[in-house]
């Protein structure tokens, strides 16, 4: 008698049908979670390694694989915490289908031609935070293939998207230091195109922006200063050229020192707000006394910071499994569909009332 594992064997042990556990594997969305883990937590005690992949992709013409765009480095998804924890998602999600995951990247200036963006052999694609018209999204458009767009650019019903209420976002954020009593306030963000670019935003390079988030938030931080009957054109808005620590605190330094009536900053990451943190200690402003920080996302680091810091928490865990849910139900015949994730602030030592200090470098300021 054969002691060999198979898909019937599993069937016969959870009690549901060849087809149920089949579906586990192939179309996860099809099943509930509970009874989908039932199936693979059974299945991995039974020693059953899932469908064979070769016969599954000659049977389907699926290549078992999606494919994740972004145009950074490589290295990028392996260094920045908010790309690490949103690949967390991706991968457990596609892990428990059975599906392989193809990284993309298509960093700055490396011409398309040289990347695999145009040739991947995947049978859907997730397009992770990209500019508009990019000619990497271009291409993965013109395969004719599922797409789940995440963040970035809004694309409508064309594709699957998931994403945050970043407007929202941006206006909790400023709303939380206006209510301290800040009234000068500044906006680091990273970059408002693909092109890498550091230093103060003028009104005709806000109007070349790309990238749909830094529109989203910036005007989500003047809503909150309109609302709160401030000049919204006082605004200060000062691109770092780059999401790290590094780019952050080289932008911030020559940000405080051009303006130093800013008393409070708005940063598009935590990873700026951290690199935003050490350029205050470089120029001698206290965080939070004489500079209070605001940073974006929630990463495990923005907790154990010195100060720990005030931030807009965003489940990037989540978002990577809702996007690979999503794809996977695309690939399977299902339409496009939009999610919207939750956001909250999260109060902590990185903010508070303007100093003594900051208040009289405000009232010294000539009108």
């Amino acid at each position: 008698m054969s002691n060999r594992v198979t898909l019937q064997t599993v069937a016969d042990r959870v009690g549901v049908s060849r087809t149920t556990v089949s579906n586990a594997y192939n179309r996860p969305h099809e099943l509930g979670a509970p009874l989908r883990e039932q199936i693979l937590q059974t299945a991995a005690e039974l020693g059953y390694r899932g469908p064979d992949a070769a016969a599954r992709m000659l049977r389907s013409g699926h290549m078992g694989a999606i494919g994740l765009l972004f145009t950074e480095d490589l290295r990028f998804v392996f260094t920045d915490p908010d790309t690490t924890s949103f690949m967390q998602g991706v991968a457990e999600t596609s892990a428990l289908s059975g599906t392989g995951l193809t990284l993309l990247p298509s960093p700055p200036g490396v011409e398309l031609g040289d990347t695999a963006v145009s040739s991947a052999a995947v049978d859907g694609h997730i397009v992770f935070s990209v500019a508009d018209g990019d000619p990497a999204l271009e291409s993965v458009l013109s395969r004719n293939r599922p797409v789940v767009v995440v963040d970035e650019p809004d694309l409508g019903d064309r594709t699957s998207f998931v994403g945050i209420d970043d407007r929202s976002g941006a206006r909790l954020a400023a709303q939380h230091l206006i209510d301290l009593g800040h009234t000068h306030m500044a906006v680091l963000l990273g970059r408002l195109t693909s092109e890498i670019r550091s230093g103060h935003v003028g009104a005709d390079r806000e109007r070349a922006a790309t990238m749909r988030i830094a529109r989203e938030r910036i005007a989500g931080y003047r809503s909150a200063m309109v609302h709160a009957g401030l000049d919204a054109a006082d605004l200060v808005l000062w691109e770092a050229g780059g999401n790290d620590p590094d780019s952050a605190r080289r932008a911030a330094v020559h940000l405080i020192e051009a303006h130093p009536t800013v008393t409070g900053l708005l940063c598009f990451s935590d990873q700026i707000a951290i690199g935003a943190s050490q350029a205050g200690q470089l120029v001698g402003r206290n965080i939070p006394d004489d500079l209070s920080l605001v940073g974006f996302d929630d990463v495990p680091r923005a907790r154990t910071w010195d100060p720990p810091l005030t931030t807009i928490r965003q489940p990037l865990v989540d978002k990577g499994r809702a996007a690979a849910e999503l794809l996977l139900e695309q690939i399977n015949g299902g339409p496009p569909r939009r999610t919207i994730l939750p956001i909250e602030l999260v109060v902590r030592a990185s903010t508070a009332s303007p100093s003594a200090r900051g208040k009289s470098e405000q009232l010294d300021t000539p009108s």
